[in-house]
C-alpha cells in the first residue's frame, strides 16, 4: 500500500507537528495585528469568564442559605441556555472578527493540528492566562462586597466570595454503588474525566470539517449549553481552563490558611461533616467541622483546579487521537455494518419514482 496514503489515514494523522506539515500555520503578519489579537483574547477571556464563572459569586441569602447569581436564573435549564446562547453568543458576536479562541484548549488544538504558528499559540495562551487572573480578581472583589454572612458554631462569618469547583462535591455526585465515602482523589478523577470529554465535545463543532460554517457558531452555543447541564451532574462545567481558573482564583489566592473563617463556612454549607463524621474532632478542642475545614477543603479546591486544567488541556490530544481512530477504523466499520444486506432503498418508493 502507498506509504503516503497510509500516513494520511493513520490514527495520528490529525497531529501536524513536523515542519513540512505546518506550512499553513497562521500568525499575524504585522505588529498591529499582534496587538489587536492580544487585546481581543484578553478582554474576550475576561468577558466570558465573568459571564460564566461570575455566576458563582455569592450575592445574598435566603432563609440563612447564601445564594449565588446562578440561582437567580431560576432553573438549571435556563442556566444552560444563558451560558450557551447569551454568554458565548455575545462573546462570539463581539470578538470573532479578530481573535476569539478565549480558551487554552482551543488554542492548543490549533497548534497541534498545524493551524497556528507556535509563537502565535504561545502568545494567545499567555494572554488568556492574564485574562483569567484578571477575571478572578474581579470576581473576588465583587464577592467581598456582596457575599453574605452566615452563622457557624455560634459565630457570624462571611462566606467565600464565590463558590469554587471542589473535588469532594464532585465525588459526592457518583452513584451509590461506587460512591462510598467521597474523597478528594475520587472527585479529582471525575473532574478530569468530565472536563476531558466535554471539552473534546466542544472542539467538535469548532473544528469539524463536516459542519457547514453557516451553522458552526450555533453548534458551539448549543454544546456550551449541554456542557453546563452535564456539569450539574458531574460537579464541573468549565470546558475552558481559563474560565475555570477564574472561578477558582479567589479561593486559591486569598484563602486556605489555618482556621480560615470563609473556608469553615464553605465546609458548613457543603455539610462535609456528613462525609467524614463527628469522629474527625480532636482533643485540641477543635470541632469536627473545623478539623475538616483545615484538612480537606482547600486541598479539595486545589485538586479540583489541577484536575480541571489537566482534563481541559488533555482534550485536544484526546480529540485529535479520536479523529484519527474514527477516520481509520470506526467510520469504515459503521458504513460496512449498516450497508451489509441493507435493502431499504430498494424497498421504498415515492410519487416521483412511480412516474418514471
Amino acid at each position: 500500500m502507498d506509504r503516503t496514503l497510509q500516513k494520511k489515514t493513520g490514527i495520528f494523522s490529525f497531529f501536524k507537528l513536523r515542519k513540512e506539515e505546518r506550512l499553513d500555520a497562521e500568525k499575524p503578519k504585522d505588529l498591529r495585528t499582534w496587538i489587536v489579537h492580544g487585546l481581543s483574547e484578553y478582554f474576550g477571556t475576561i468577558l466570558i469568564s465573568l459571564f460564566l464563572a461570575g455566576l458563582s459569586i455569592y450575592v445574598s441569602s435566603h432563609k440563612g442559605k447564601p445564594l449565588v447569581i446562578e440561582e437567580y436564573l431560576l432553573h438549571p435549564i435556563i442556566v444552560g441556555f444563558f451560558a450557551g446562547f447569551v454568554a458565548v453568543g455575545t462573546v462570539l458576536f463581539i470578538f470573532l472578527r479578530w481573535s476569539c479562541d478565549l480558551n487554552p484548549s482551543v488554542t492548543l488544538y490549533r497548534y497541534l493540528s498545524g493551524k497556528n504558528n507556535g509563537y502565535y499559540a504561545s502568545y494567545k495562551l499567555f494572554i488568556q492566562i492574564l485574562g483569567a487572573i484578571t477575571a478572578g480578581l474581579i470576581i473576588h472583589g465583587v464577592g467581598l462586597l456582596t457575599a453574605p454572612t452566615i452563622e457557624v458554631a455560634g459565630q457570624k462569618v462571611q462566606v467565600l466570595s464565590n463558590a469554587p469547583i471542589d473535588a469532594l462535591s464532585s465525588a459526592a455526585k457518583a452513584f451509590e454503588p461506587v460512591k462510598g465515602t467521597p474523597s478528594i482523589a475520587k472527585g479529582g478523577t471525575w473532574i478530569f474525566f468530565v472536563e476531558m470529554v466535554m471539552t473534546s465535545v466542544l472542539l467538535l463543532p469548532i473544528f469539524s470539517p463536516n459542519i457547514n460554517n453557516k451553522y458552526r457558531d450555533l453548534f458551539i452555543m448549543t454544546i456550551i449549553s449541554f456542557s453546563v447541564w452535564m456539569g450539574i451532574l458531574g460537579g464541573t462545567a468549565a470546558i475552558n481552563p481559563a474560565r475555570g481558573f477564574a472561578q477558582q482564583a479567589s479561593t486559591l489566592f486569598f484563602h486556605g490558611g489555618q482556621n480560615d473563617s470563609a473556608i469553615l463556612a464553605h465546609a458548613h454549607l457543603k455539610d462535609y461533616v456528613k462525609f467524614f463524621g463527628e469522629s474527625s474532632a480532636t482533643d485540641t478542642g477543635q470541632s469536627a467541622l473545623q478539623v475538616i475545614a483545615n484538612k480537606h477543603v482547600y486541598s479539595s479546591v486545589v485538586i479540583a483546579t489541577a484536575a480541571m486544567i489537566l482534563g481541559d488541556l488533555a482534550a485536544p490530544f484526546f480529540y485529535l487521537f479520536v479523529q484519527g481512530i474514527t477516520e481509520k477504523y470506526i467510520n469504515p466499520a459503521i458504513v460496512s455494518i449498516i450497508g451489509y444486506k441493507n435493502y431499504k432503498a430498494l424497498n421504498m418508493e415515492t410519487p416521483r419514482s412511480n412516474q418514471k
